[in-house]
């Protein structure tokens, strides 16, 4: 049974951005589902990295969604990916070298909370807005740091 589950509710109306957190869940699946396993702390560092790595590619994504709908709580929506992936880097600094698995169960329990919450409540804010906006399914489309090509 997977540790974190993304569901239908958690829709925000741009299958891309569903799709990064379908992708979100399945590392946070795939960390827990090692940490069980008693894999080591290399391989943990590796998918924590990747974690890190995909969480700021999403939110350059889905922050350019939120541009584009004229989303009228970005800022504090933005402030929320900062502290997000502040407390995420320090996660990672106090696991280099840590080899505590009661630091690996807490940014597990840390990324179930933050993930369904924030999904759940701050991304489904601006549904209503990304729904009204045709523009807004393009705008998911240019992947941050790649030159977009329309179709």
């Amino acid at each position: 049974m997977p540790y974190v589950k993304w569901t239908e509710s958690m829709s925000v109306g741009v299958p891309i951005l569903d799709s990064d957190h379908r992708a979100l869940f399945r590392i946070v699946n795939q960390l827990h589902d090692y940490a069980e396993s008693g894999a080591q702390d290399d391989v943990l560092g590796a998918i924590f990295d990747n974690l890190i790595a995909y969480i700021e590619f999403h939110f350059a994504r889905e922050e350019k969604v939120m541009q584009a709908c004229g989303f009228p709580a970005l800022a504090p929506h933005l402030e929320e990916h900062a502290d997000f992936t502040r407390t995420i880097h320090e996660l990672r600094e106090r696991y280099t070298g840590a080899h505590d698995p009661a630091l690996t169960e807490e940014l597990l329990e840390f990324l179930k909370d933050w993930l369904n919450v924030h999904i759940l409540i701050q991304d489904m804010a601006y549904k209503p807005y990304v729904l009204a906006e045709d523009d807004t399914r393009e705008a998911a489309l240019v992947v941050p740091g790649v030159p977009h090509k329309s179709p």
